[in-house]
């Protein structure tokens, strides 16, 4: 009887590990996935990833993948990501009922800047914007993001602009906003004046012109202030959630921690931070970070910094609002039900 007994047991125990969050792993816990685009998000985890910071039951098995396509790992019936850093833009648009994933907090807060050529004006503020007017301003990926959040801050601040498609011409009373390609973002770009660039992109862009290009202004202070605006946000399954409180709780916690490694210690030791991003990037693929471009202005560029709903719900709101506002794709609002 006792031995019959031994084995139920087993076999529940087996059970409860085959169709449990995602399987039992060594340490008893279970193995989560975890997405993240490559660049700011990902150094912001890197900590994380490489071992050494945090131990928990909950084995977490990190995937860095190329931004681009980062939306296909949530979508689906039966979705690969148990936890994903994605734009909010994306998450509210795929995700946004709450239905299959919630938002736990923001993870970064912008780090686009306005780049000047030589003869070009600082704009530091947002009285700073109309010296624009009639100027060129270059922006890789104006349909996305980048294009978006500056459409925001010239609406917010009541200046007009013109997009520079289909045979459009400069205007001498707007902003004209024009698609680039990254390459096309050198002093001899005759079409614009300005550029707006992501870092570390920018920092490379000064040190390979020898300052020919040079940063202009910064879009989350001009946005509003020294906080920014929500741009990725981390995401987790409804089903993650219900199964582990206690591990959600932790996981925020260390993610804060991460992000605060990322902006003391880095710079002193990118190194080993670089290689914790390569060691899980898509086979074939690297970083487009490396030791040599992450100095710590970079790092303080990147807006890294986990926010949780708490604090950060209504700054999703409000630039959600706008972000629609400004664009021809419907992105929609955030239903209650998506905030954990």
């Amino acid at each position: 009887m006792k031995k019959l007994f031994a084995f139920l047991v087993t076999v529940v125990l087996c059970a409860a590990c085959a169709f449990g969050v995602a399987g039992c792993d060594k340490k008893g816990g279970h193995t989560l996935s975890v997405y993240v685009p490559d660049g700011a998000p990902a150094l912001a985890l890197s900590p994380y990833m490489d071992g050494g910071y945090f131990e928990s039951q909950t084995e977490l098995d990190f995937h860095v993948v190329d931004a681009s396509t980062i939306q296909t790992y949530v979508a689906g019936e039966n979705p690969t990501a148990d936890l994903c850093v994605m734009p909010v833009n994306a998450a509210v648009k795929l995700l946004g009922s709450g239905e299959k994933y919630k938002t736990l907090g923001t993870l970064t807060h912008g780090n686009l800047f306005l780049m000047k050529k030589q003869s070009g004006e600082d704009i530091s503020t947002p009285d700073d914007l109309s010296k624009l007017v009639g100027k060129t301003v270059g922006i890789i990926n104006l349909v996305n993001v980048p294009g978006l959040t500056f459409k925001v801050i010239l609406a917010d601040n009541n200046i007009e602009y013109n997009e520079l498609k289909d045979g459009a011409s400069a205007a001498t009373d707007k902003v004209n906003l024009i698609d680039v390609a990254k390459e096309e973002v050198i002093p001899s770009n005759s079409t614009c004046d300005y550029f707006v660039v992501s870092e570390p992109a920018a920092s490379t862009k000064v040190a390979a012109t020898q300052g020919k290009l040079d940063f202009a202004g910064n879009l989350q202070t001009l946005y509003g202030g020294d906080d920014g605006y929500p741009q990725a946000v981390l995401v987790a399954k409804n089903s993650v959630i219900e199964s582990g409180a206690s591990f959600i709780e932790d996981f925020m916690r260390n993610v804060d921690s991460s992000c605060g490694i990322i902006k003391s210690d880095c710079a002193g030791d990118a190194e080993k931070f670089i290689s914790a991003i390569n060691s899980h990037i898509t086979a074939g693929s690297a970083s487009s970070l490396n030791a040599q471009n992450l100095t710590q202005t970079v790092i303080d560029n990147c807006g890294l910094g986990f926010t949780g709903n708490a604090d950060g719900k209504q700054s999703v709101h409000d630039f959600m609002q706008k972000f629609n506002a400004v664009s021809n794709n419907a992105w929609g609002m955030p239903a209650e039900a998506f905030f954990y």
